[in-house]
């Protein structure tokens, strides 16, 4: 029975502290401490990292209700959209407004644009917690514009369906992976990804998050990958 009761001990403390090391090194939280994305020093009183993107116990009724337990109010209107005769993606690409259960994909760009809307000073959440230090704004929080004026007219394109079809009929994009894992045409990882509006879709769409990963800033930019060499852009261009 003695060692019944070690042996459950053990278990206990192995399972322990194989979770501390893996909150302690592996957590995206501990990632974007002292980024940008860190909004404490924003916000009087605050000690939160994850609850001004992420709220754990989100009750709002919302029209468009978004993923990930976003906090961080979305927009209902309408962005101008990218534009150019030379680009062959032109007739999939969407305003990322109309995200829904629908246009799932649009979302990646959507929840971007909740604070590089271009005329975010101050911050609109569904929630505060305790953490958030009652979301009391104590210094600048002018996020970079993406979408102000100009809306997303002179950014890359975001929000189109990028496959082999359209790198076939470009003829200067490399083919991407499709199936159920959808990306860009990267040797390695992490893989750049592309995002599906439904699980039975084959194809992917290529969205703020293929080339931004937010919770880590190693490659400044949030980049997923280092550009050095334009090293990133050539994973499609080229």
């Amino acid at each position: 029975m003695l060692f019944k009761y070690a042996k459950t001990l053990f278990l206990m403390l192995t399972l322990s502290i194989l979770a501390f090391g893996q909150l302690a090194s592996d957590g995206p939280k501990n990632a974007i401490v002292g980024t940008s994305h860190d909004l404490r020093g924003k916000f009087s009183g605050s000690t939160a990292i994850c609850e001004f993107c992420h709220v754990p116990h989100k009750f709002n009724s919302l029209s468009t209700n978004p993923p990930l337990l976003w906090n961080m109010q979305v927009k209902s209107g309408s962005y101008s959209t990218y534009s150019s005769s030379s680009f062959d993606g032109q007739g999939t690409i969407r305003d990322p407004s109309t995200a829904s259960t629908t246009n799932g994909a649009a979302y990646m760009s959507l929840l971007c644009l909740s604070c590089h809307d271009g005329t975010v000073t101050q911050a609109s959440f569904y929630q505060v917690t305790q953490g958030m230090g009652g979301a009391s704004l104590s210094g600048s929080f002018t996020a970079q514009n993406l979408g102000g004026s100009s809306g997303l007219t002179n950014d890359h394109p975001v929000d189109f369906i990028y496959s082999v079809s359209l790198a076939t009929t470009d003829g200067g994009l490399k083919s991407p992976t499709e199936g159920a894992a959808v990306r860009v045409p990267y040797v390695g990882t992490p893989a750049l990804p592309l995002y599906k509006d439904q699980p039975s879709d084959v194809s992917g769409r290529m969205e703020c998050a293929t080339c931004h990963n937010p919770h880590s800033n190693t490659n400044q930019g949030f980049l997923r990958m280092t550009n050095n060499g334009s090293a990133l852009c050539l994973n499609c261009h080229g």
